[in-house]
């Protein structure tokens, strides 16, 4: 036998595993050393969202709330909390190096400094009933849109004391904001009575506080991600969209639910109650600040609650528009806290202001 004949011989099949078995090993290879790169980059670069501290309130860890006899909860009067962010997020400087900001509640419960109960003559005097985004959570007091649409309503009346009451409460639902009017507000005699409504004023009270906490609470990340900075990211965008699409899927339902309902017969109650007691009251209505800039989500709530406010002969104040196109994120107190900053006030105030200043009842 020579030796050409005893030497193996390869199948044209064997030669092709063999060219497949290598070229998966070099796709493996690339793929590995294109993660390394990214790897690299995100954290030279330090790209992706930043996993910063959540939010937290001082100086108990929580709000200082009491039960009003027979009512909601309200403030504990004379008292002063703050919140606190973490100041690595704070890109605008709005907050200082200790990430404070300081709420300082009157002896009537509510934000902000004393108030005469009796009416300085020729005055005219605002309540502004509302939750969280009235109340101004995550903005100092003056640049709340209560503090904002008093001056702006001052420059425009120099010959009239303007007074504008904050009567926001934290984790207010339409129904508290009304019993915070009748129970407490209503001496002060306003000649305008206005309600901050949020989408989420129809969700149960139960699931918007827990929500709230689900976005601004820390969360308990894969060893994976303490490890990887790239897969750290993804957890966080994943996370983010979960959050984000039960937010819609609860908010949508609730357009359709009893708590819907209940919302409608508070204002039209306060609407009656506004023309007996001779003030004007007005529904100020405030979008979810996302997708702004396109692709926003609850154009249909929007036009289901000013629907019914005309129908009802209510007036309506729909900001949607005031902040059509701008990135929602310019907008937010904190990457942590999805609360309107004190651009989003400033814009709302001077909105508010032009409708009362130019629409008829």
């Amino acid at each position: 036998m020579t030796s050409e004949e005893s030497r193996p011989q390869l199948s044209p099949m064997s030669g092709a595993t063999n060219r497949w078995w290598w070229r998966g090993i070099a796709v493996i290879g690339a793929c590995g050393g294109a993660l390394i790169l990214a790897e690299i980059v995100v954290r030279v670069f330090g790209l992706g969202p930043q996993p910063f501290a959540p939010r937290r309130f001082e100086p108990h860890g929580a709000i200082p709330f009491v039960t009003i006899p027979n009512g909601p909860i309200a403030y504990r009067p004379n008292t002063t909390f703050a919140s606190v962010y973490d100041p690595a997020g704070d890109t605008r400087g709005y907050f200082g190096p200790n990430g404070r900001v300081a709420y300082h509640i009157n002896s009537y419960g509510l934000r902000g400094p004393e108030i005469p109960v009796r009416k300085p003559p020729g005055a005219y005097r605002v309540v502004c009933l509302g939750d969280s985004l009235t109340f101004g959570e995550g903005v100092k007091y003056a640049d709340a849109y209560p503090a904002r649409l008093q001056a702006n309503l001052a420059a425009a009346m120099p010959d009239r004391t303007v007074e504008v009451i904050n009567a926001g409460v934290q984790t207010y639902a339409t129904s508290d904001e009304a019993a915070l009017f009748l129970m407490r507000c209503s001496r002060f005699q306003p000649d305008l009575v206005t309600l901050g409504f949020y989408l989420n004023d129809a969700t149960d009270v139960r699931r918007t506080v827990f929500q709230n906490d689900e976005w601004t609470k820390s969360w308990d990340s894969s060893a994976l991600s303490s490890i990887s900075r790239l897969w750290g990211i993804f957890e966080r965008v994943r996370r983010a969209k979960q959050l984000q699409k039960e937010f819609l899927r609860t908010t949508r339902e609730s357009f359709d639910s009893p708590r819907w309902s209940d919302c409608k017969t508070v204002l039209q109650g306060m609407e009656k109650v506004s023309r007996e007691d001779g003030f004007r009251f007005v529904v100020v209505v405030f979008p979810v600040f996302w997708h702004l800039d396109g692709g926003y989500p609850f154009e249909e709530i929007h036009a289901k609650i000013t629907t019914f406010c005309d129908e009802a002969s209510i007036d309506c104040v729909d900001l949607l528009e005031t902040y059509r196109n701008l990135p929602a994120e310019s907008l937010w107190v904190h990457p942590t806290d999805r609360h309107p900053n004190e651009i989003a006030h400033r814009l709302a105030a001077k909105r508010i202001a032009d409708y009362l200043l130019t629409a008829g009842k």
